[in-house]
């Protein structure tokens, strides 16, 4: 009994220790996410401010009015406010997704996939849903600006996200595992008898 009890005791510390550790690694990744996502808004908007300059800006400006004008908003919200809500839209929605995926075993499938995989078959259809997601306050345009500006979050979150849904959540199993009941000769039996 004391054996099981200490068994019990280390594994709950090493479960604690390394929520703690993914918990840290997320938040520093949300960091950078975020810095690199601004990093990112400020190029797109410099290299869209060249192409304005030159002599096929003015054809641009009168067939694209609705992007002119989802970009001025943007700028006039900040891309520091906008980053923060895009990193946290994406991490919220792949947690979710992930936690969904180990659930019902679908995680066990993503595990072997190399990077472009992952790419192709989960971070550009969790990118989709994550341009859904994003709140209706924030000035995005149309659903293709959404998701141009949901992929890059969600690609640099998406392995975090998934470390943490792998490595610390149960699949059903597991689950359903934990509340049966055993005896001493290991077999299943009721609370009555």
């Amino acid at each position: 009994m004391e054996k099981s009890k200490k068994a019990s005791h280390n594994r709950l510390s090493a479960y604690i220790q390394k929520s703690c550790n993914l918990a840290l690694k997320a938040v520093l990744w949300t960091g950078v996410c975020f810095a690199l996502n601004i990093g990112l808004l400020y190029f797109v908007q410099m290299l869209i401010g060249f192409y304005l300059k030159t002599a096929m800006a003015p054809d641009f400006i009168a067939s694209n009015r609705e992007f002119m004008d989802t970009l001025a908003q943007m700028s006039a919200m900040g891309f520091e406010q906008l980053s923060i809500h895009l990193v946290l839209t994406a991490i919220l929605t792949c947690l979710g997704i992930l936690a969904a995926c180990k659930f019902f075993f679908l995680a066990r499938y993503i595990s072997p996939m190399g990077i472009i995989g992952r790419v192709i078959f989960c971070v550009l259809p969790i990118s989709g849903v994550v341009a859904m997601l994003i709140p209706e306050y924030v000035p995005v345009g149309g659903w293709e600006i959404a998701y141009a500006l949901s992929v890059f979050p969600t690609f640099v979150m998406f392995n975090i996200c998934f470390t943490i849904a792998d490595e610390l959540l149960p699949e059903v199993d597991e689950l359903t595992a934990l509340f049966q009941k055993n005896d001493n000769s290991g077999k299943r039996f009721n609370g009555r008898r």
